[in-house]
């Protein structure tokens, strides 16, 4: 892992720059992680918690339907942990996994009775154990490729148990264009940060500026970078999950169909 600097005590790190021609995926997803190495505690602080509130009846609704409490549940891209505590207390028993050991650290903070490995969503192995997995916050837009979207997938699949259903959300292109624009600002235990979104249609890749400093009074060294998305179309999402032998697909809008306020054109999947 590239060094990286802690929001809490200043430094800086470099900006995570899209995929090149030629760059491996490996290179690219290890810059990403790094990325959120910085900037995991005030994730978790901010949107994290806020999109965790918002949308856990949906996913309860598409994930948990069929798997009674006390069922194994797979966490992919699991983040600082949030759906992990509100699945334990539930009375389910999750396994969360992130390639971010920040996030990690924290996921493990957030959720004690959950289990967690740091572990690249491309290349996790578990055979038939689980009777649910998600991947929530438009996550998987991480993965560089429809290749190594269909690794993941696949993955998925092999994990899953017989009849067991996989539900996550992605960001469509509508939700780039009419979201992705303008400049946020937060304020979390002495650190102030700004949030600036972008999306370029023609690359279909879209970027998160982001500077995090001290607050007036308590002043620290800033730190500045990037993190990437990757726009996919429903096509290409529905193309990988039958390559990776999934057969029922149902999509949903987060804002029509489940009722998730300030969510047009994110979609949610429910797959088996």
């Amino acid at each position: 892992m590239p060094p990286f600097a802690d929001p809490t005590r200043g430094g800086t790190i470099s900006s995570v720059q899209p995929m090149p021609i030629g760059m491996q995926a490996d290179k690219y997803l290890t810059q990403c992680a790094a990325s959120y190495e910085a900037f995991a505690f005030l994730y978790s602080r901010t949107m994290a918690e806020d999109f965790c509130r918002r949308a856990l009846a949906g996913y309860r609704e598409l994930l948990l339907y069929d798997a009674p409490a006390g069922s194994m549940i797979l966490d992919v891209c699991c983040g600082s942990g949030q759906w992990a505590r509100e699945f334990t207390q539930l009375g389910y028993q999750v396994t969360g996994l992130d390639a971010s050991p920040a996030m990690i650290r924290l996921a493990r903070e957030t959720a004690p009775n959950a289990r967690f490995l740091v572990a690249d969503a491309r290349h996790f192995h578990f055979v038939k154990a689980f009777s649910g997995i998600f991947s929530a916050f438009n996550s998987l837009a991480h993965a560089s490729s429809t290749e190594d979207l269909l690794l993941i997938f696949r993955n998925v699949r092999q994990a899953l148990a017989r009849d067991a259903t996989f539900a996550f959300d992605l960001s469509m292109e509508e939700a780039y264009v009419s979201r992705w624009r303008g400049r946020f600002l937060f304020q979390v235990d002495g650190l102030t940060f700004t949030l600036e979104p972008t999306y370029d249609r023609t690359s279909r890749i879209a970027q998160n500026q982001i500077s995090i400093a001290g607050l007036v009074d308590e002043p620290a060294p800033a730190t500045a970078f990037r993190i990437y998305q990757h726009c996919y179309s429903e096509d290409e999402i529905r193309n990988a999950l039958r390559l990776a032998e999934f057969r029922q697909v149902e999509s949903f809008d987060a804002e029509d169909d489940l009722g998730i306020a300030g969510e047009r054109g994110r979609r949610f999947f429910r797959c088996r």
